[in-house]
């Protein structure tokens, strides 16, 4: 019962987190929460949420030509539940990675608060990315991995938690960084089951392919970036779900010509 109520609180405050639903979570003083592995879910959620506006909308009538519009909403609506934390992310990293010479430099820009250039050039190449490949799953005859990007991207922000080392004391990525608990574990393996199957039952063996893309870039990308700065941080974790959800988007929508 215990174990169950600490898992509830964790879940809550994973939703509190990373979304604007107001689930009003208790955070404790003084310790880590155990929540990384429940971001996973949180996406999942996102994602059936994006994937049944996008079937109201073509319920009345949004087809073709619409296919990018319907993208548009489903980005713009990700954007909004998630309050754009991982905008912010890649946003400061964008600005960081390219504009610090030393470790030091980088870190001072990522905790400036204004967006530079680089930060704005980055997210307007992922919103643009992300519609036009949106728009070509929609348009086509497998829908599922809208699904499935969403749930999956957000491993990297629970691998950074679990295997990635802290880039300082404090913040944000620091507080939610450790070893994993079991409910955690369940969750986020969970959530993979239910990727590995639904993918699978609506694509064969290419559906299996793309989820172990997935975690395979869910592992690889906040590797990547954090060795650019010394480490994982809250910015770091939000960079990586933009660049896996983009990259897989991408992938799925080259992927799905194959198939067609």
């Amino acid at each position: 019962m215990a174990g169950g109520l600490i898992m509830l609180g964790d879940l809550r405050r994973a939703v509190e987190l990373l979304t604007l639903v107001p689930v009003r979570a208790d955070w404790p003083e003084g310790r880590r929460v155990r929540i990384a592995g429940w971001f996973p879910l949180v996406g999942l959620s996102i994602g059936v949420v994006g994937w049944g506006v996008m079937h109201l909308l073509q319920s009345v009538g949004w087809y073709g030509e619409a296919s990018l519009v319907i993208a548009a909403v489903i980005v713009a609506f990700s954007a909004w539940i998630t309050r754009s934390l991982h905008y912010d992310g890649l946003a400061d990293i964008a600005d960081a990675w390219w504009g610090g010479d030393t470790l030091p430099r980088r870190h001072e820009i990522m905790k400036d608060s204004s967006i530079g250039a680089f930060g704005a050039t980055a997210i307007a190449l992922v919103v643009a990315l992300q519609v036009t490949s949106i728009g070509s799953i929609i348009g086509g005859l497998h829908q599922i991995p809208l699904l499935l990007v969403v749930p999956l991207s957000r491993l990297s922000s629970t691998f950074s938690a679990w295997f990635g080392t802290p880039a300082r004391d404090g913040g944000l990525g620091r507080s939610v960084m450790g070893r994993p608990g079991m409910g955690e574990l369940v969750a986020a393996g969970a959530v993979v089951v239910i990727c590995a199957v639904a993918g699978g039952l609506a694509l064969g063996i290419w559906g299996l392919v793309f989820v172990a893309v997935g975690i395979a870039a869910a592992l690889v990308v906040p590797h990547v970036i954090a060795l650019r700065f010394g480490g994982v941080t809250g910015d770091v974790m939000g960079a990586s779900v933009m660049v896996v959800e983009t990259l897989l988007y991408l992938f799925a929508a080259f992927g799905l010509e194959l198939l067609q």
